[in-house]
């Protein structure tokens, strides 16, 4: 999001909400977000127990380029 995108919808919650509310309703949404975060924090870490992440494999080797063979190493 650019910041031209937040002046407008700090503007425009501004004129909807009136200054007195904003700072309220910030907070809020902060605190929502924390807690959002918290949560899927805390999910992932459940799944990763139930089901830990495989290692990673090897790269594949890069095909043979055109009239070339491909040995076997």
């Amino acid at each position: 999001m650019g910041i031209w995108e937040v002046v407008v919808i700090v503007v425009v919650a501004l004129i909807a909400l009136g200054p007195r509310r904003l700072p309220e309703l910030a907070r809020q949404a902060g605190r929502v977000i924390r807690e959002l975060r918290r949560t899927t924090h805390e999910l992932r870490q459940s799944l990763d127990e139930i089901d830990p992440p495989e290692e990673p494999r090897p790269a594949a080797k890069p095909p043979a380029a055109p009239g070339e063979e491909r040995r076997n190493e």
